[in-house]
């Protein structure tokens, strides 16, 4: 067949909106093409024999959605108010002698009546319905000083003018849910429905149900049931649901395809007498209609009335919600797309319900059959069944799914007309593959193909069963639902820049006290938002003292009670939940059955949506209950997550009023990331090393400046100072980043303890309200007010006095806050001239300022910066010693000044800043002292005189020469030094390393006293290898004389033996010259002069003590 263009066929518009009564019941086009049905007849027919035989003026009208109540109500409001002429028009389509009876029923009198529509809303429908008697009537109805509200209503009944008043309250479910849920008053209606029974006529009260009025208090205690069931008395209800017949019409009707022509073929008529179960009357009129619903297959339009009527169809709210529904594989989808011969089969209409309602459907009591179906086409595809075989085993499920409220049964006459284009040889052949493949059976009982059913599990049954096993509600599993995730104060989060968040809990009333008792915050939580079920059916008041009761029990915690009025539904859906994952865990048989599995996997995806959208519900329909002073009542009229939010925010700004506001994500919470940790580090450490330089020394825009930008320059707690430069400046109470308080209460924990405080317990102190500062923020802020509180605060690390912030006590402090500890020192009268005399002389290029802290620091700070030797040594002065001492040991600066000092280091005469100065310069010069004594004993060992011009060339040219002479290492290691020396210290201090064997950092006086021994022997080595430096072809350094002198005033001659360098051989050439010229001089002869030479020598020898003996001393 050629394809058909279906772009003209269209869905009339009067059937693609719904009506409002309210809004429509002015609008003269609402009812343009409305059809009259006879069941609409009988229900208004209905209503005026009980007006007349009983006197009832109070009727509800109870149909599924989609069911033409709406409409109705509307055709009604027109028979009751407009002309007779008018309403003959509207109802054209009805038969005229119902048009007539209707008149006759309710247009009797003169004149017309006065019809009030109201639409339900949850809310008092007391208000409700006199805003809209008020609208309606348009004249004074103001109601008497204590007049009951249902007599008002008789009194402006009766003063109508016309026939009386009609009151159509539309959605009137959502007063019985707002009394359900929020407690209202469903008595209004009792009232309603006795006034109107005693109005004479004058006062008609017609409801709008989408189910039975006991429906909506089903989740009530039975008491109160009991109590909505003599309400329901009082009111005669009427079912408005549409025939079959009626339901093609209205398709029919809605569907319009110009010039497409009207025909009534043999798949239209099999399809009307399968109908019609074989009757032949009015077969003829029912395929007609049939054949007016193109270009829906007759199959098709005779199913879409029964399907609308289920469980899951009622998601669909009409058969019409389907013809303008553009979700795939629907009408307006096959309308875009036409297939050959432009009929939407019921293969088609299997596609649209798996595409789009299949989960719906698996979750309703047509789910098993559902889901044997959907295996049997599963398994087709998987045996290589093509599009022919999938279309009539498609038509057979609908068929065979929906038979009992359709009539229709999967016989091989109707399921060959509903695949006509196959042909006769063809379809047989597709059934017998079918069969073949045991996807289908034919059952000769009935003629008619059926779905092989692959499962026999019975789900109802298995649920049941767990349900006698004890299942109940998993509360636990109820708090793990998505609609409890945690509350975000994102209004505070916003002022603040601390996101905090509360959790939220659900709980049995009857466990409210121990929940709250045995509540502990989860890291970070600011609190706790508990919803409690009546899990045994506990009513209001119960609830209300259960959770008054458990409130008291919250203690220092911040936990938010609230009872739901959803607690019934809440209860039952998750009861069933529970027993559908027990089935889905401890029945063995689902292992072998796909089929049961998916249904039972179907069912518990659907509960747990409905479980969702409950729990969402629960959380608006919540009286919460907190701290006194909270002031909950703010948040009243707000509803959804926006409500709990905007509370959660109030309640953190209740619980958190001086927390500082600092909008940093980076490290304003609970647990930083790795990249804020090291940020944090860079920046702490660029605090305490920096500080004084703008930025602090930070270059470019790493994170470390981010957070340097956000927390310590725009908060002003590292400015410009006065005194030039930057410094660490503490807030004020202007200061709009509120950091004022948490500075005020560190100093008061400071101040109320002699001992002090850790960082740790500071910490502790900061993160608890008011105050609430996060973990991330705390180093940062905690080291900020060390350094603005520098002159006040003592600083300890391990119990060790720390004059100066360093980069060691900022990896200590960020591995163990405790270990950081710190005390307020405060400065007494009696002990200022004390503290401005040693600040004056202690003072160096940068001034000290004149406070205990500060001078102590000085102190300490220049004792534990001496040398180790310093810090060991015996030989420094008493005065000197005693304040080594005090200084190494020292760990509270008030002792050390006002206590330790005085007693250790006072004396007579000098004042004790004096003393302290003259003590200091001694413990900084010992080592320099020490080390120059050893370098003038090597000088003078090594016959060496230090040059006035600072040349130390003819050292270097000696040590040059006996380098690698001797083969000695250590004199070696001596002459390598000597070969580049230039008389620093630190050079001194490598040589007496040497020599005594030891770094300096583990110097004692017994190495310094074993050094010099131990100097002064490398130097006679030295000494002697320089006069054997010819061995090695190098030059004498040194050469050896010996002179023979005899004198008779002598006991005995003498022989001085010497070493004279080539120096000391110019400067004795120089010499002798001298003597020489004077010895010319004095005309003296040789004889003589020899004798004075020799005398001389002999006197010389004697008082230089050179002998023999000293020459000759041999290293170890």
């Amino acid at each position: 067949m050629t394809a058909i263009d279906l772009s003209n066929v269209k869905v009339a518009r009067r059937f693609t909106r719904s009506i409002r009564v309210d809004s429509d019941i002015s609008d003269s086009a609402a009812l343009d093409g409305y059809v009259l049905t006879q069941s609409a007849v009988d229900a208004l027919l209905i209503m005026a024999r009980h007006r007349v035989a009983n006197r009832h003026g109070a009727f509800t009208w109870t149909g599924p959605y989609g069911s033409g109540k709406s409409s109705l109500a509307l055709a009604l409001a027109a028979l009751l108010h407009c002309g007779k002429a008018e309403v003959k028009k509207i109802f054209k389509t009805g038969e005229p002698r119902d048009v007539g009876d209707l008149l006759d029923a309710f247009r009797k009198g003169a004149g017309v009546w006065t019809v009030v529509p109201v639409v339900g809303q949850r809310s008092n429908p007391e208000d409700v319905i006199a805003t809209a008697v008020a609208a309606a009537v348009g004249t004074d109805v103001t109601r008497k000083p204590k007049e009951r509200f249902a007599a008002w209503i008789g009194r402006v009944a009766q003063e109508q003018s016309g026939q009386g008043l009609v009151l159509i309250i539309d959605e009137m479910g959502k007063f019985l849910e707002h009394a359900t849920l929020d407690g209202g008053d469903i008595h209004v209606f009792q009232e309603l429905a006795e006034i109107s029974s005693r109005s004479d006529g004058r006062l008609v009260v017609v409801g709008i149900l989408h189910q039975a009025f006991d429906e909506y208090a089903h989740r009530l205690s039975r008491q109160a049931r009991d109590e909505w069931l003599k309400v329901q008395g009082r009111f005669v209800d009427l079912s408005i649901s549409l025939a079959g017949d009626e339901q093609i019409e209205l398709i029919a009707r809605a569907i319009e395809a110009p010039g497409h022509a009207l025909s009534v073929d043999a798949t239209v008529l099999t399809v009307a007498s399968a109908v019609r179960g074989g009757r032949v009357d009015k077969t003829e009129v029912l395929a007609s209609r049939l054949a007016s619903c193109w270009p829906l297959h007759p199959l098709t339009a005779a199913m879409l009335g029964p399907l609308s009527r289920r469980r899951f169809g009622q998601s669909q709210r009409s058969i019409f919600g389907f013809l303008t529904s553009a979700e795939p594989f629907g009408f307006q989808d096959h309308l875009k797309s036409p297939s050959s011969g432009g009929l939407f089969e019921p293969s088609g209409l299997w596609d649209y319900l798996r595409a789009n309602l299949e989960p719906a459907i698996l979750a309703s009591p047509d789910g098993h059959r559902w889901s044997t179906a959907v295996d049997a086409v599963e398994r087709c595809e998987v045996r290589g069944g093509d599009a022919r075989h999938l279309s009539v085993l498609k038509t057979i499920a609908l068929l065979d799914l929906f038979k009992d409220r359709s009539g229709l049964q999967p016989t091989p006459d109707v399921v060959q007309h509903a695949t006509a284009d196959l042909g006769d040889a063809m379809f047989n052949k597709v059934i017998a593959d079918l069969i073949a493949w045991s996807v289908i059976v034919f059952r000769k009982h009935s003629d008619s193909y059926a779905i092989y059913a692959g499962s026999d599990f019975d789900i109802e049954k298995a649920i049941e069963e767990a349900r006698a096993n004890g299942i109940s509600v998993n509360f636990k599993q109820l708090a793990a639902q998505a609609a409890l995730q945690p509350v975000l104060a994102k209004r505070h989060y916003e002022t603040t820049g601390a996101l905090r968040w509360f959790e939220v809990d659900i709980a049995p009333l009857h466990d409210a006290g121990e929940r709250v008792r045995t509540y502990k915050p989860a890291a970070g939580s600011a609190g706790l938002f508990l919803v409690l079920v009546s899990a045994n059916g506990e009513g209001k008041e119960a609830a209300k003292r259960i959770v008054k009761s458990a409130a008291a029990e919250a203690g220092q915690h911040l936990v938010i009670i609230g009872w739901t009025r959803d607690s019934y539904r809440l209860r039952e859906l998750g009861a069933e939940l529970a027993c559908l994952e027990y089935v889905r865990a401890h029945r063995p048989e689902l292992e072998g059955d796909a089929i049961a599995r998916r249904e039972v996997d179907a069912r518990i995806s659907r509960i747990s949506a409905d479980l969702d959208d409950r729990l969402s519900n629960a959380l608006e329909l919540v009286d919460w209950q907190g701290p006194a002073d909270a002031d909950l009542d703010k948040v009243t009229g707000l509803a959804g997550p926006a409500a709990l939010s905007v509370l959660a925010s109030r309640l953190a700004d209740w619980r958190y009023p001086s927390t500082p506001h600092l909008r940093n994500e980076l490290v304003n919470r609970t647990k930083p990331s790795s990249n804020a940790a090291a940020a944090t580090r860079s920046l702490l450490r660029a605090m305490v090393e920096q500080r004084g330089v703008e930025r602090l020394g930070l270059k470019g825009f790493p994170p470390e400046a981010g957070l340097f930008v956000s927390l310590l320059e725009s908060t002003g707690l590292y400015a410009p100072s006065v005194q030039g430069g930057f410094a660490f400046v503490a807030p004020d109470d202007v200061d709009e980043s509120g950091l004022a308080p948490l500075w005020r209460a560190a100093d008061e924990a400071l101040e109320a303890d002699s001992e002090g405080c850790t960082l740790a317990e500071i910490f502790a102190l900061w993160r608890q309200a008011p105050f609430g500062v996060r973990d991330g923020l705390l180093g940062i802020l905690g080291v900020a007010y060390l350094l603005t509180r520098a002159e006040r605060i003592a600083t300890y690390l391990d119990e060790v006095f720390r004059p100066q912030l360093d980069g060691f006590l900022v990896d200590r402090l960020l591995q163990d806050a405790s270990a950081v500890r710190m005390r307020s020192v405060e400065l007494s009268d009696l002990d200022t001239k004390l503290i401005a005399g040693l600040a004056e002389r202690l003072s160096g290029h940068e001034p000290i300022d004149p406070t205990p802290l500060e001078v102590a620091r000085a102190v300490v700070q220049q004792v534990r910066a001496l040398p180790n030797w310093t810090l060991r040594t015996s030989l420094l002065s008493d005065s000197a010693t005693t304040l080594r001492n005090l200084g190494k040991n020292s760990s509270d600066p008030n002792q050390l000044l006002f206590e330790d000092l005085p007693r250790q280091m006072s004396r007579s005469g000098d004042p004790l800043a004096v003393m302290v100065h003259e003590s200091i310069l001694e413990l900084k010069s010992a080592y320099a002292e020490m080390l120059t004594d050893l370098a003038s004993t090597m000088f003078a060992e090594l016959r060496f005189s230090p040059p006035l011009n600072g040349s130390y060339a003819n050292l270097h040219k000696r040590a040059d020469n006996v380098r690698g002479l001797s083969g000695n290492f250590r004199l070696d290691a001596l002459a390598t030094r000597l070969s580049s020396f230039d008389g620093d210290l630190a050079e001194v201090e490598g040589i007496a390393s040497l020599a005594a064997n030891k770094p300096p950092r583990d110097w004692v006086d017994r190495d310094i006293d074993a050094a010099k021994v131990e100097i002064a022997a490398l130097a006679q080595q030295f000494l002697r290898a320089e006069g054997l430096a010819h061995l090695k072809g190098r030059a004498d350094g040194r050469i050896t004389m010996t002179v023979y002198l005899s004198d008779p005033s002598y006991p005995a001659p003498a022989a001085p033996h010497f070493e004279l360098d080539t120096q000391e051989r110019e400067a004795a050439r120089d010499l002798a010259a001298k003597i020489e010229a004077l010895i010319g001089l004095e005309g003296a002869s040789s004889h003589i002069a020899l004798g004075a030479l020799a005398h001389l020598g002999l006197a010389l020898a004697d008082a230089a003590d050179i002998d023999e003996t000293r020459t000759m001393v041999t290293p170890e």
